[in-house]
């Protein structure tokens, strides 16, 4: 399942601002930011090389179950003493012209009958390490999709609170346009109209510090798609939903279970753990590997030699040839003892290393429920406290309009609309982040 549950928040409207001025801005869907970014990631390329070099070495394990082969030929000339050579055959004396040149050809095959299991061990663990590489892998990708599912909705989330800061700047502006119509006429003071005047000042602040967020929020999602982050981009909310529900909160409760559920899953099913795994069973196979050291090696070698001083003669000068060769260790300086040692202790470190991320992925769940919990207690408390904003704003607006109201009670009831309004944003994407990392630490992120 695929970030489904992620919603848009509660003044979701048109999507960004329009671009610069020449070509239209780039415009990018949620799914789109996770294809690119697994398609650009540095992370990922990194992993994707270390996973084909792993497969290289299962390949190369593999290959000592295989005879071994190697043709070599070489040639020598002789540059001194070059003189007519002499030999006694039969005790008569034969003349020969110095023969400079010298061929020869070898080749050598091997294979290894027996080596103490080593052979065996080494497989395996090459093996393990080729399964852990891809689970490395899939994780890198649920990762790169999680990060970029958290940025995606920040950028929403901030672009939310820039249209409600100027929503409210239009409305301040709307209440000095009233304030000084009222001064004009004589029917307020100077300090009513200086007061409104501070106050869209104020909200001008504001609004300049949210749009500065947002663009910051665009950079930090363009910089993890490995895109150029300088360039005008557009971010379509039509990606989510448009509101988090109670229906929707209560859905989701039941569809992640109990707290201890979600770690029993979590532990069983994230690619991260499994790849631990994996590097533990590696370490394992190592033991037996270094082992290896204690038994005889048990070898078959075959090939063909062959030597002259002329480049003929392949069935009179040559020779064919088979052996078994067998080493028994005796005493090797305690150098097999110290590869168990080691050995030893490169499994005891892959089995903390797993214990460690089991308890990491215990504290991930339980931080990630008590996030959620938190989250949506404020979906609660944001809900009635905009409602009541609004009612109270409205009210006050009109009492100022019949001169029921003073002007500092209106912007009171502004400062709490506005308030109320981005902690209602707030609060919805802060649901939203609390559910991506729960999806995330529980191992129910769909595969990317």
């Amino acid at each position: 399942m695929r970030i489904a549950f992620a919603v848009a928040v509660l003044l979701a409207g048109t999507v960004l601002g329009t671009g610069q001025t020449g070509a239209p801005a780039a415009r990018y869907s949620l799914d789109a930011c996770i294809q690119i970014a697994l398609q650009r990631n540095f992370d990922l390329q990194q992993v994707y090389a270390t996973s084909r070099a792993t497969a290289a070495s299962l390949t190369q394990a593999f290959g000592q179950y295989l005879p071994g082969a190697r043709l070599s030929a070489n040639y020598n000339r002789q540059l001194t003493n070059l003189r007519e050579q002499i030999s006694i055959v039969n005790g008569v004396p034969i003349r020969g012209e110095p023969l400079p040149n010298t061929y020869g050809a070898n080749l050598n095959v091997g294979w290894t009958v027996f080596n103490g299991f080593r052979r065996e061990a080494d497989y395996d663990a090459a093996s393990n390490l080729v399964d852990a590489a891809e689970q490395d892998v899939r994780f890198q990708r649920f990762l790169i999709g999680y990060n970029i599912t958290r940025q995606y909705l920040e950028v929403l989330r901030t672009d939310q609170i820039v249209r409600a800061r100027r929503e409210n700047l239009a409305l301040s502006r709307a209440t000095y346009d009233r304030v000084k119509a009222l001064y004009d006429n004589g029917r307020a003071p100077i300090t009513q109209l200086l007061s409104q005047e501070t106050e869209v000042a104020n909200q001008e602040v504001s609004v300049i510090q949210a749009e500065n967020d947002h663009d910051l929020a665009k950079v930090n999602l363009l910089t993890l798609m490995c895109v150029d982050p300088t360039q005008d981009a557009q971010f379509d909310p039509a990606s989510f939903p448009s509101d988090a529900t109670s229906l929707q909160v209560e859905e989701f409760r039941q569809q992640i279970g109990t707290e201890q559920n979600s770690v029993e899953r979590a532990i069983n099913a994230r690619p991260d753990i499994k790849a631990a795994r994996e590097r533990e069973d590696a370490a394992s196979s190592g033991i037996t590997s270094a082992t290896a050291g204690y038994y005889p090696v048990l070898q078959a070698t075959g090939g063909y030699v062959w030597r002259n001083f002329e480049i003929k003669d392949f069935d009179n000068q040559g020779q064919w040839f088979v052996g078994l060769n067998i080493s028994m260790p005796i005493f090797d300086q305690f150098q097999t003892h110290s590869a168990i040692e080691n050995a030893k202790l490169q499994h005891t470190q892959r089995s903390l290393d797993l214990l460690r991320l089991e308890q990491q992925i215990s504290q991930n769940v339980r931080s990630a429920y008590l996030q959620l919990t938190a989250a949506e207690k404020g979906l609660d408390i944001t809900q009635r406290a905009l409602r009541s904003a609004q009612t109270s704003f409205e009210a006050m607006q009109e009492r100022f309009n019949v001169g029921g109201a003073q002007l500092v009670e209106v912007q009171q009831a502004n400062t709490q609309l506005i308030t109320a309004r981005i902690n209602r944003v707030t609060a919805v994407y802060a649901y939203l982040d609390a559910r991506t990392y729960v999806e995330f630490a529980t191992g129910l992120f769909g595969e990317l």
